[in-house]
């Protein structure tokens, strides 16, 4: 019972980090709006916006890790059943 909670915590835990990495994190899309409209041409607007877009592929990776492991973590300690049964206990 004591593992349950253990997991189940802590997968709230990584849930709640990941969930506060993805609100701090500035929006990407009014940054590129920005750069957009900043720009002479086409071309440098494409180049601008993509160095923008390649530097927040780590955090936001890492952010919806996070929340995906703090879902899994959590459902797996809410469903995970304190004793364990074996086929010859039910003989």
């Amino acid at each position: 019972m004591k593992k349950k909670w253990i997991v189940v915590l802590t997968g709230i835990l990584f849930f709640g980090i990941g969930y506060l990495m993805l609100t701090i994190s500035p929006d990407p899309m009014e940054e590129n709006l920005e750069l957009a409209r900043q720009a002479a041409n086409p071309q440098e607007a494409a180049a601008a916006i993509s160095a923008n877009n390649k530097k927040d592929v780590f955090s936001s990776t890492a952010a919806y890790f996070l929340v995906g492991l703090g879902f899994a973590m959590t459902g797996y300690g809410i469903f995970m059943s304190g004793k364990k049964e074996t086929s010859e206990d039910n003989m």
